[in-house]
């Protein structure tokens, strides 16, 4: 780098994290670097999380894509839309494409993201087996749903849904609002397993019902029927289902081959300090690609603390420094009230703090550990959930306040000596 020189901050992934990346640094730092974002998809960043909305129509492909091409050349950003990395050259100190152009960095910043993970089915490569992870899946799926809603409707089944998690939930959603008959199957017993207990599962799954959703649960896709395109699936039972498409959301898979090839260490993501700085002192990582003390990430907010960490060392050199703290969950479904973070399963340590009302559709669990909120599961209600977790995150001795926790707020608010704030 020449005397006068901008540094150069080379950016490989154009996902959400790198969005509220370049937001962050522009907050802090101006015209400090010369960058360069270079990502596989053509479009520029856009929220990932409302794919969902955009498939049940709720929302346009336009309104999601928060960065188009025209507000990198805006700010003074070179933005390579449709390109992919092949490889990084750590002793040149270059990233190369796949057609063999190199790009220099004097900071490389990998925000690659993820990929859908894939079940051990076979015939999974015939058409109309679609992931849900871009604005191209769901412009495939649509355009699938609509021919498949113009086909014979002898079949039980217009499209199938496989995995019971966020994502397939919001997938099955969105064909059901298209107008398709949907059925979602599950290899767990319940819905939501690693943020639910049962109990509130089964309040999810029947409202998900009245929404034309239908469910199979302890059971999985061993085989997909068809030749050319998918007609229907063997399960590992021994049943076997009819459907004119499938989406496979169980997961997902981070990106972690272009920065171990390049001799970076990590596991099952690209290995980050508390900094965000990878084993390469020149190569920063942020988002699903990263693994810190053994834990990767999917969800918004530890990425979003990721890029304000990373954003002051680069700009100001600042040592902030990453905590991974619990998140809560939430499902974007209309209609459906969940919210739920840490402990979900009643155990021998815990005490339980349960409110059922099936009639309505209300159920609020809470759970302490020497008098501390560490979980929290609530489904129909959950206006209380943010002060809940507020508790769970402060570690707050709620002793004074736990008869009357399950009522809400305008009753443990009053409770004499209660730690709740204003």
């Amino acid at each position: 780098m020449q005397t006068g020189d901008k540094p150069r901050l080379v950016i490989v992934g154009n996902g959400m994290a790198t969005g509220r990346f370049l937001d962050d640094v522009h907050k802090r730092a101006p015209g400090q670097f010369s960058i360069t974002v270079i990502g596989d998809e053509p479009e520029g960043s856009y929220n990932r999380i409302m794919l969902s909305p955009v498939l049940a129509g709720e929302t346009s492909a336009s309104d999601i894509i928060g960065k188009p091409a025209h507000w990198y050349r805006e700010q003074g950003i070179e933005f390579l839309g449709g390109v992919r990395i092949a490889r990084i050259d750590r002793q040149a100190q270059c990233v190369v494409t796949s057609t063999g152009k190199s790009y220099r960095y004097d900071h490389l910043v990998l925000a690659v993201g993820s990929r859908p993970a894939r079940i051990p089915a076979k015939n999974q490569d015939v058409d109309n087996i679609y992931a849900f992870r871009t604005l191209q899946d769901v412009d495939r799926i649509m355009a699938s749903a609509h021919s498949a809603l113009e086909c014979d409707k002898s079949a039980d089944t217009d499209a199938l849904v496989i995995g019971g998690g966020l994502l397939g939930l919001e997938a099955a959603y969105g064909l059901a609002l298209n107008g398709l008959r949907v059925m979602l199957l599950h290899r767990s017993g319940w819905l939501l397993n690693r943020q639910l207990d049962p109990a509130a599962a089964l309040l999810l799954q029947q409202v998900m019902e009245s929404k034309n959703i239908h469910f199979i649960l302890s059971d999985e896709v061993v085989c997909f029927t068809g030749t050319d395109q998918v007609e229907g699936a063997q399960l590992k039972s021994g049943k076997s289902l009819s459907c004119k498409l499938a989406v496979i959301a169980t997961g997902i898979t981070p990106n972690v081959e272009l920065g171990l090839e390049a001799g970076l260490v990590g596991k099952r993501g690209i290995e980050v300090d508390a900094c965000m700085a990878t084993s390469d002192p020149h190569i920063s990582a942020i988002g699903e690609c990263t693994e810190f003390e053994g834990a990767t990430f999917g969800l918004v907010e530890p990425i979003w603390q990721h890029c304000a960490v990373l954003s002051d060392r680069l700009c100001f050199a600042k040592t902030t420094r990453f905590v991974n703290s619990p998140v809560p969950t939430k499902l974007k479904v209309s209609g459906v009230q969940l919210f739920s973070a840490g402990d979900f399963i009643t155990t021998d340590a815990h005490r339980e703090l349960l409110y059922e009302d099936a009639a309505n559709g209300v159920y609020r669990k809470i759970l302490l550990k020497d008098n501390r909120i560490v979980g929290v599961v609530l489904f129909g209600d959950t206006r209380d959930g943010p002060d809940y977790f507020a508790m769970l995150q402060d570690q707050r001795d709620v002793s004074d306040i736990a008869p009357f926790l399950l009522m809400g707020r305008a009753f443990y608010a009053a409770a004499p000596n209660q730690p709740v704030a204003a």
